[in-house]
């Protein structure tokens, strides 16, 4: 008996020492794919145009695959041809000119070996967004996306006009007059400064994407150090290089990128969350001269309960959409929520593109002061 349970206990051991050696690395055949154009152009009569071009990737590619040759044309319903140059930098093109307000503009692309890509958009004519007198009145909402309670206040924005096709989408922000007008840049120099005082490589190459730009935000090159340097010691002194080397500057005027998000639901029957965003409201309705919202912010509430003042400036931001850019975006949202879904289908993000993939649409935006607190 002892005999036997001894060879029992020797097999077993074998078997647990022969595990490792049956682990290996699996190999997945990946059909070859035909890459497609992507054509990426959201517009507004505030930023000049810009768009950008790349090719699609597989699964096991990690780097972007940029189209730098392409000639650009953008035609306005008035005849008017804009061309977009080159930038020279991650497939970027750019132009001087800026959209008109409701004027439609038809896209061409060609790239040698290509067929030309084609794409019609429209810049919705503007109708004033408006905010009438209100009281903040906290009230508690359950969203029955995420099934989690909010504290929100009721909000009503008024349209300049009936609207026969509205398309719009509405979003909470904040902005920190303290910090919004500042901005950081790390030169070429102080990154070869940093690595000199031991920078990992991966650390390099991330901060190297943003040398010698203007950032809203010192966290945008901290986080680097924080997610690339291990070693915490190491990752003190780097963030002291940092801080010395970052240069900045102080700017006029509030710009778009420096605002904050909040959370903000409809409260109207035109009006929805798709699935799991809890930044934007969006719908589409007709004849329409108002909508209702829930609006949120987590640090006003408990700011405004301690009767202790952050000295913020509280926002709505109103975008009036084409239907190809309301379309695109309900679609991302959902692709992008769907992927911790292992029993859904995938979504496929609504294109406009002729001849290739991606999106070209425009829209105008609003930006409504609440009041600041």
């Amino acid at each position: 008996m002892m005999k036997s349970v001894f060879k029992y206990l020797l097999v077993s051991f074998s078997v647990v020492l022969a595990l490792p050696s049956c682990v290996k690395d699996m190999e997945i055949d990946v059909p070859g794919i035909n890459r497609e154009v992507v054509v990426s152009c959201l517009f507004n009569p505030q930023d000049k145009w810009e768009l950008t071009l790349s090719e699609t990737k597989n699964i096991q590619e990690n780097e972007d695959i940029f189209i730098e040759d392409a000639i650009v044309e953008i035609t306005s319903g008035t005849g008017e041809i804009i061309t977009l140059n080159y930038s020279g930098e991650k497939g970027v093109y750019k132009s001087d000119d800026y959209p008109g307000m409701g004027k439609t503009y038809t896209l061409k692309v060609n790239i040698p070996g290509h067929e030309e890509i084609t794409a019609e958009s429209k810049v919705p004519g503007f109708v004033e967004v408006t905010v009438p007198d209100f009281e903040v009145k906290w009230v508690k909402y359950l969203n029955p996306n995420d099934l989690m309670d909010y504290d929100v206040f009721p909000l009503q924005v008024n349209f300049g006009e009936t609207v026969q096709e509205a398309r719009y989408l509405f979003r909470s922000c904040f902005f920190n007059p303290r910090e919004g007008y500042k901005r950081y840049m790390l030169a070429r120099e102080s990154l070869e400064k940093l690595r000199t005082a031991g920078l990992p490589g991966k650390a390099y190459r991330e901060l190297a994407k943003l040398v010698d730009q203007w950032l809203v935000s010192q966290w945008s090159f901290e986080r680097i150090l924080f997610n690339f340097v291990e070693d915490i010691y190491l990752r003190k002194t780097l963030n002291a290089i940092l801080h010395r080397e970052l240069k900045q500057k102080t700017i006029p005027t509030r710009e778009y990128e420096a605002f904050g998000r909040s959370v903000c639901f409809g409260n109207d029957f035109w009006l929805n969350n798709v699935s799991y965003d809890v930044m934007t409201t969006m719908g589409e309705a007709e004849n329409v001269t108002h909508a209702k919202l829930l609006y949120a912010n987590a640090n006003l509430k408990y700011s405004m309960e301690q009767n202790h003042s952050r000295d913020e400036e509280f926002w709505l931001e109103a975008i009036q959409a084409s239907k190809d850019y309301i379309e695109y975006y309900r679609t991302y949202i959902l692709q992008v929520s769907q992927r911790i879904n292992p029993f859904s289908e995938p979504v496929i993000v609504h294109s406009n593109i002729h001849n290739a993939t991606g999106i070209f649409a425009g829209f105008n935006r609003q930006m409504i002061y609440l009041f600041t607190y």
